[in-house]
């Protein structure tokens, strides 16, 4: 399949979604957005995260209520969690959430490029969450990503909201703050 977008263009027209079509992913998306966050960039290259795919309907619905901000998961046609040692464990190095930013990206990203949408959710219930997923207790995780096609395939070509991001002069910094 052809690219839809180039990297710039994704980045810049990427949209939260949290509303999705009834329509199941392709298995070949799917495993293109999971290999997105595989191919991500670690620390040492140690990549030291897990997926966890979830597609049940009902399994979905009691996720989504794992989190006051998490209702969306109940209508993606996929969530996937994003696992990890944990990274408040002594001598955790710091770098795992950084890592574990990137590898999400790279899959929202992915997904934005065939069409898809995507949202995440932090989850607030960590023992309830974790016993729905059967985490390991060396494990943690805090996000869960939402995948799906939009509901309203508007989204995936409205344009940027006006002064939806700081301008670049009250971020950037010359050499010192």
């Amino acid at each position: 399949m052809e690219p839809a977008l180039g990297t710039w263009e994704a980045i810049d027209t990427l949209r939260t979604v949290r509303a999705f079509a009834d329509r199941p992913l392709e298995g070949w998306a799917l495993e293109r957005i999971l290999n997105a966050g595989r191919r991500a960039g670690s620390s040492k290259n140690l990549q030291r995260w897990a997926f966890i795919v979830c597609r049940d309907r009902d399994h979905l619905r009691e996720l989504s209520t794992t989190g006051p901000w998490a209702g969306h998961l109940a209508g993606a046609a996929v969530a996937v969690a994003l696992v990890s040692p944990d990274p408040r464990a002594e001598g955790a190095p710091l770098s795992i959430a950084f890592d574990l930013g990137r590898a999400a990206q790279n899959m929202v990203l992915a997904a934005w490029e065939l069409g898809i949408g995507s949202a995440p959710a932090t989850i607030y219930e960590h023992q309830r969450a974790g016993d729905l997923l059967g985490i390991p207790p060396e494990m943690h995780f805090e996000y869960l990503l939402s995948f799906g096609y939009p509901a309203e395939p508007a989204v995936l070509s409205a344009p940027n909201r006006a002064g939806g991001r700081r301008p670049l002069a009250e971020l950037v910094h010359e050499e010192r703050w």
